[in-house]
């Protein structure tokens, strides 16, 4: 039995007097572990690249507007009329209406049939210029500027995406936190429960010796050894798991998972202050911030502009094309050295429309889906709200009953270790009240996490990605 006590005793005193590998780093605080997850978490910069992603694509969709550069050259040296030509245009799309410029310039030399006599240009060639007006199709909208439209919009959802991700991260930061803090806590008051039955064993032998007590009372104490040191073990073993779920928030200056050690743990748990908003006020800042809605209505104004894209591609096309020419340089008919002006309306007339019908339908389809998203959205937000505030509620309820529990215990516990010391009680029976203050005060120390817990439920349900406690 002493050897045991020994070892037991030597293992405790090594647990608590042993310096610790961050035994000079400050207590760990919620803010440097939410302050990890801003800089260093790997989920927001894999959002953060949802960004850049949305930003590639508003780029490529710019690119719709870039100027086009088109040149052809010709030559026919074997024929019965040999001649070169060279012709060459850029053309400019813009967000104006659908209005394309264009302008070009082209050159030829040699002979030329009759009917070819548009080919000829002067000595120094043709310089050409003009405009392309949609008047129907593409006008109100075309395909460059719904793309366009579409990713602007995905550059904002993309925002409100890393939003909502920096949310829930902090939320689940938060939570692996308080529960690490609450796992170190209980290792405590297991240790120390530990600690009062090795160092009862020395007073019980000598009791023991002179009569006053059975041997049998000394063996209960050797009984709840074990059972508080296997209690020990399972307290520990939390509080690894504690630790290693909160270093997947916690990262090291390499972006490592950085366990925090024990030494580590606050002092105490913060004061229980709780602050917080009325109901309905609390419902409409969650509903005004969470980024849920405001992204689901970023992705209907999307299926809305493929919806009126492709409702105007079922339209009939009909362009107005206004161009200007002049040659340059001596000209064999002096009448083409005049400026010409050349107007002209170009129809397209769609027979069938299903790809477009089909286009339209899928877009109608996103929107009515995105509708009932939007609407559970809506009622989802107010739900965890609701439910968060309850939460604190009967934590607050919780943390003054146990602390009641806790008082009473204790003044329970020395009732019984006095009257044990007089004779009129068993060891049985204070280790009993020993069990039970153990156990509220660990059932104080849960409502407290779960108050904190709760808190940090409350600040996600508003929206709050700051910090959470």
């Amino acid at each position: 039995m002493r050897r045991i006590l020994a070892a037991v005793l030597a293992a405790l005193t090594l647990a608590t007097a042993t310096p610790r590998a961050h035994a000079s780093e400050p207590p760990l605080s919620l803010e440097d572990v939410v302050r990890s997850v801003h800089e260093r978490h790997p989920l927001l910069r894999a959002a953060e690249q949802e960004r850049a992603l949305a930003s590639a694509d508003l780029l490529s969709a710019e690119g719709g507007f870039d100027p086009t550069i088109k040149a052809r050259a010709t030559t026919i040296p074997v024929g019965p009329y040999t001649n070169d030509r060279f012709e060459g245009y850029v053309e400019l799309p813009t967000s104006v209406w659908g209005t394309r410029l264009f302008a070009g310039y082209r050159a030829s030399r040699g002979d030329f049939a009759v009917y070819d006599g548009k080919q000829i240009t002067g000595e120094w060639g043709e310089a050409r210029a003009g405009v392309q007006v949609p008047l129907w199709r593409d006008g109100p909208i075309d395909r460059r500027r719904a793309s366009l439209r579409r990713a602007e919009l995905g550059i904002d959802a993309a925002k409100l995406g890393v939003g909502q991700q920096r949310i829930e991260t902090v939320r689940a930061a938060s939570l692996r936190y308080w529960d690490w803090v609450a796992a170190g806590y209980r290792v405590n008051v297991t240790r120390e429960n530990l600690t009062i039955a090795v160092a009862r064993d020395s007073a019980l032998a000598i009791r023991v010796d002179r009569g006053e007590i059975p041997a049998f009372e000394r063996i209960e104490n050797e009984r709840v050894v074990h059972q508080r040191t296997a209690q020990l073990a399972a307290a520990e073993r939390s509080l690894q798991n504690a630790s290693i779920e909160l270093s997947m928030f916690v990262r090291a200056p390499d972006d490592s998972p950085l366990r925090a050690d024990v030494s580590r743990l606050p002092s105490a748990f913060p004061p229980v202050e709780p602050e917080r908003l009325e109901g309905r006020t609390a419902e409409a800042t969650a509903l005004a911030l969470r980024p849920e809605l405001p992204r689901l209505e970023r992705m209907q104004e999307q299926a809305r502009v493929d919806r009126d894209l492709w409702n105007n591609q079922r339209k009939l096309g009909i362009d107005l094309v206004a161009a200007g020419a002049k040659d340059f340089g001596a000209v064999y008919d002096a009448r083409l050295s005049r400026p010409e002006l050349e107007l002209s309306v170009l129809v397209d007339v769609p027979i069938w429309t299903r790809s477009q019908d089909g286009r339209v339908r899928a877009a109608e389809a996103t929107l009515a889906r995105l509708a009932h998203q939007r609407s559970f959205a809506r009622d989802r937000i107010v739900a965890d709200v609701r439910d968060a505030r309850s939460a604190v509620a009967m934590a607050i309820e919780r943390i003054a009953a146990t602390r009641k529990e806790v008082l009473t215990s204790k003044q329970l516990v020395l009732s019984e270790r006095q009257r044990f010391e007089l004779g009129e009680g068993t060891l049985l029976i204070v280790n009993l009240r020993e069990q039970a203050l153990v156990e509220a005060q660990q059932r104080e120390i849960d409502a407290l996490a779960d108050y904190f817990k709760a808190l940090a439920n409350e600040r996600a349900a508003g929206g709050d990605d700051r910090r959470a406690s």
